[in-house]
């Protein structure tokens, strides 16, 4: 039986969860690299880890 962080075909990663304001960051980074805007881009990797690390994201990924 695999583990609670384990999809069905036993890959870790495609057992990934994410909250909605870890996707939302992720989103805004991935926009922020497609204009080119590399400092907004920046801040959403900050925001996303800053957010990871607080007690309010269900989605941790270990580091």
């Amino acid at each position: 039986m695999p583990g609670k962080n384990v999809a069905p075909d036993e890959d870790p990663a495609s057992a990934r969860v994410d909250c909605d304001s870890c996707v939302e960051f992720r989103l805004g980074e991935t926009e922020a690299n497609a204009e080119r805007d590399w400092s907004r881009a920046t801040d959403c990797r900050v925001l996303l880890r800053r957010h990871q690390d607080s007690a309010e994201c269900v989605a941790r990924e270990p580091r």
